[in-house]
């Protein structure tokens, strides 16, 4: 790497500063980097189309295939920093050796890596694989966190430029011949709206894509500049080569200083104070140099002690002593704190469980009456068992059959409420309307159950306030299915 022949001013930068230098290279040299990835990703485009593809997974295939169009750009970036000056034509004719080696690592597992573009030198420039590029990544990458800030932004304003591109379209287009709105635009969109998405996509992802991977490019030149010190070696042969083109008009007056020095006596003391005057110039014209870095006053207040030293040592062991004990007292309350919290939470999981024991049992309801008396008439049905036949289902069918369509759902409804609260304990009140019974028995009962009792109070309240008289077929499949969700045996 010839450091001589850089095109840009190499000095150390803090990776913002190398992005932004990475932003002034993509400007400058724009227009061969943008069409270098548009001859690399536009047959690709063509191609997606021909295929049998969906339109959206065309323009993810698009997307995805990023690490094939990028390597390019970062050859030519890397051939015109150092004063070349590649054509495409030559670019393209090293294809396979920049982009294939490490296509399928970049197109699987390294694709949504946020640094793409700051580890993207180490394979395609480098030529590192394995554990070489891993070790390598690792020591170039520490501390590094701005490439992926990097691509983070890229990512939006991709987002921004093919929304504005495609709003520009849609601002030129005359209003008699938009075929679509926004809406339709990003919830159902037709082929053609699809089209102009994936062609705006397209000079969206072209137009950002010179700035990531020169931004990329210029943090890896900033990074290796730091660690090899390339600012550092360049100062020095600047420097060199500086001296090297004085050297011939230093030599006269050297001589001339230097002969009477050797034509005098040894203790000549004038000659000497010459020659020492002239070698102090000498250095303090090295010093000058940039490459030595400059000096520089700082000044910060420092504690040096005085009369009442001895009084702020004796209030700063108070303040220890204080706080310590302090601290001792109040880890102890926090633990009874804590403890207490613990006894609180217990004491509720103890109450949630009492309160909701029926969920433990077969059918989503407790065996078993509670502490309060079951309610014996609920939206003015009788729920008391001695009120119910032996079998309700089958006196239900019987009167649904002989055409006494409300007679027989009202006993296959009360015989229900009637089962659920004597003989599974649900706890209704007793000024409940069928709306709130509906809504505790979806609460506690399983959903086969649950889904035939909705279907019962349901065709009960259309009939009862509705006048909706149910179809023969389905009353007595109601009567049918209530044995097998409640049972023959009723609340007696």
């Amino acid at each position: 790497m010839d450091l001589d022949s850089l095109s840009i001013n190499l000095r150390s930068r803090s990776a913002w500063e190398g992005i932004d230098l990475g932003f002034a290279m993509a400007r400058e040299w724009f227009l061969p980097l943008w069409l270098l990835w548009l001859s690399s990703a536009l047959p690709v485009m063509l191609v997606l189309t021909l295929l049998p593809l969906p339109l959206w997974l065309a323009g993810l295939l698009l997307w995805w295939l990023k690490p094939v169009y990028e390597p390019p750009l970062l050859y030519w970036l890397s051939r015109r920093l150092f004063a070349e000056r590649p054509t495409v034509k030559a670019v393209f004719r090293r294809w396979t050796k920049i982009v294939l080696p490490q296509l399928i690592a970049g197109l699987t597992w390294r694709r949504l890596t946020p640094s793409r573009s700051f580890v993207m030198p180490v394979a395609v420039l480098e030529g590192l694989r394995g554990k070489p590029r891993g070790n390598r990544i690792g020591v170039l990458g520490r501390g590094m966190h701005a490439s992926g800030w990097l691509s983070l932004t890229g990512v939006h304003f991709e987002i921004v430029l093919e929304l504005g591109l495609i709003g520009l379209v849609a601002v030129l287009i005359p209003e008699e011949l938009l075929w679509a709105d926004w809406q339709s635009y990003l919830f159902d969109p037709d082929p053609l709206s699809e089209w102009l998405h994936h062609a705006g996509a397209l000079a969206a992802m072209s137009l950002i894509a010179p700035f990531y991977v020169a931004g990329g490019f210029a943090l890896y030149l900033n990074r290796r500049s730091q660690l090899e010190a390339w600012d550092l070696e360049l100062g020095l042969r600047r420097m060199a080569q500086r001296h090297r083109r004085r050297r011939p008009a230093r030599v006269a007056p050297a001589l001339l200083v230097c002969l009477p020095m050797l034509m005098a006596p040894c203790g000549d003391a004038q000659a000497l104070e010459v020659s020492r005057q002239y070698v102090r110039e000498l250095i303090q014209e090295v010093l000058a140099e940039e490459a030595f870095g400059r000096y520089e006053t700082r000044t910060d207040w420092r504690y040096i002690g005085g009369e009442d030293a001895v009084q702020a040592d004796w209030l700063a062991e108070w303040l220890t002593r204080l706080l310590s004990g302090f601290t001792s007292k109040l880890a102890g309350v926090g633990e009874v704190l804590l403890w207490l919290a613990v006894a609180g939470v217990l004491a509720y999981l103890l109450y949630w469980f009492i309160q909701n024991r029926s969920l433990l049992y077969p059918g989503g309801i407790a065996r078993g009456g509670g502490d309060r008396a079951p309610p014996s008439h609920i939206a003015g049905l009788d729920l008391r068992p001695e009120s119910l036949p032996d079998d309700p289902a089958a006196e239900a069918g019987r009167l649904i059959d002989a055409g006494e369509y409300r007679s027989g759902l009202s006993l296959l409804y009360r015989a229900a409420l009637s089962v659920l609260i004597h003989r599974y304990a649900l706890e209704i009140k007793d000024g409940a309307t069928e709306g709130e019974c509906l809504e505790h028995t979806h609460r506690s009962l399983d959903e086969s159950q649950g889904d035939y009792f909705a279907r019962l109070t349901l065709a009960w309240l259309a009939l009862a306030y509705g006048h909706q008289q149910p179809q023969k077929a389905s009353a007595l499949a109601l009567c049918r299915e209530w044995r097998s969700r409640f049972g023959a045996a009723n609340a007696q």
